[in-house]
């Protein structure tokens, strides 16, 4: 049976397409703004160095420590009197109520890590040099607590995000 032109019965058969759509590109997602956690100044006159050269953060160290010699485990001022007999500070401490402390500024390196090396081999001996030490306060026999694991993490993302730092290097 022929075509008739003009019969609203008959459909047009739809032609192919003769053009390939491109891929929608992926829309920019607004960079997440970390707020920064509340930190209580508490620096050191130990245990750093006050570098004036621009240094590189990439690594953040967490560490752990109690007070190891008499009365209270979470004595604050028995931690850091011991820290410095020993020369050594951590640039952020969390108490066991979760509160942080800088001891020691950013951008100055802190005696911390001692000597090591990172996981994939690449650097050693100088982990003080690119890194940050959090140090959170709980016996051997303990784990961080809730607190303290929740400052913890906003204490990590904000560094994460103010340095670029990768997750491989959070030790």
């Amino acid at each position: 049976m022929p075509k008739e032109k003009n019969n609203p019965l008959i459909e047009e058969i739809p032609q192919p397409i003769e053009e390939i759509p491109q891929p929608i590109e992926e829309i920019p997602q607004p960079e997440e703004t970390i707020q920064i956690p509340a930190i209580q100044e508490r620096l050191a006159a130990w245990g750093f160095y006050n570098t004036t050269a621009t240094r590189t953060i990439d690594t953040i160290i967490i560490h752990s420590n109690y007070n190891a010699l008499e009365g209270d485990l979470y004595d604050i001022e028995k931690i850091l009197e011991n820290h410095q007999s020993y020369k050594t500070a951590n640039h952020y401490l969390i108490d066991r109520n979760g509160a942080i402390y800088r001891l020691v500024l950013d951008k100055d390196i802190a005696y911390q890590a001692g000597a090591g090396i990172m996981p994939d081999g690449s650097r050693k001996n100088i982990i003080n040099n690119f890194s940050l030490g959090i140090q959170l306060i709980y016996a051997k026999t303990e784990s961080p607590n809730e607190a303290q694991y929740q400052s913890l993490a906003n204490l990590v993302n904000y560094l994460k995000q103010q340095y670029d730092i990768p997750l491989k290097n959070i030790l």
